[in-house]
């Protein structure tokens, strides 16, 4: 990583994360789907051992035995000499959470349970500061790299990351378009603009309402609307009585 030209961008190395985690999450929902229609509580005790085990099969197809993660192969980059000793701890180091949750199952209250707990906050501890260092210095991003001492580099001498605005400005465009949207949509009355493009259509037959003979509330008066017992009632200058929810959303 001598080579400033060629010095991986944090953007690299965390994309490289993500798409690790989303090719375990795809699987996984492979498998899922796959084992939907077994008899219920069949695999739901072994879980965490399904879990794991999916998590080694991709570690040993991909850090293993070439020396990378799915993600790196994806954006071209690798371990820069990593060996034998470091690939096993590599995969020995993502036993943690299928420990912890087979000590939680076995020892609930158990002393060694509790030590292994303040053990694995402390992991999460140290995985935050790793994280911090990362965005100040730019390697490392995962704190197993930075225990084991592994440096990602190009997978190639001549790979650069070529950048061009127009993927940018896509991606800005669609963010802010969803962005407006999520604002926008529980701001619109579309029980007001259902009834408007109803009254406008020329088939539409509408609904015979009984008309009251004056505003007072009786045993039998129902909701002119929604034809139940009135919540709230509430009326619009008119005989009919409404419940206040079917007034204010429906005519209002």
């Amino acid at each position: 990583m001598s080579n400033n030209k060629n010095t991986l961008l944090r953007v690299t190395q965390m994309n490289a994360v993500y798409l690790d985690k989303e090719i375990y999450n795809s699987l996984y929902q492979i498998f899922t789907n796959a084992t939907r229609n077994l008899p219920p509580g069949i695999l739901a005790s072994y879980e965490s051992e399904l879990n794991l085990i999916l998590r080694f099969m991709l570690l040993n197809n991909s850090v293993v035995k070439n020396g990378c993660t799915f993600g790196q192969q994806l954006l071209s980059i690798k371990y820069e000499d990593i060996g034998t000793f470091q690939r096993v701890l590599y995969l020995l180091g993502h036993c943690l959470d299928y420990v912890k949750t087979r000590f939680e199952i076995w020892k609930p209250s158990h002393d060694l349970n509790n030590t292994f707990y303040k053990i694995y906050l402390f992991t999460k501890l140290l995985d935050f500061i790793n994280l911090s260092i990362f965005l100040s210095n730019g390697v490392k991003p995962l704190l197993i790299e930075r225990i084991l001492g592994l440096n990602q580099v190009y997978a190639t001498d001549n790979a650069q990351r070529h950048f061009e605005s127009k993927y940018l400005a896509r991606e800005l465009l669609w963010n802010g378009f969803i962005e407006i949207i999520v604002y926008v949509i529980p701001l619109i009355n579309y029980h007001k603009l259902r009834r408007m493009v109803r009254n406008f259509n020329p088939f539409h037959v509408k609904n015979d309402y009984s008309i009251l003979p004056n505003k007072g509330m009786t045993m039998h008066t129902k909701c002119a609307h929604c034809g139940e017992n009135p919540i709230l009632p509430h009326h619009m200058g008119c005989n009919h009585i409404f419940c206040y929810v079917c007034l204010k959303v429906y005519f209002q």
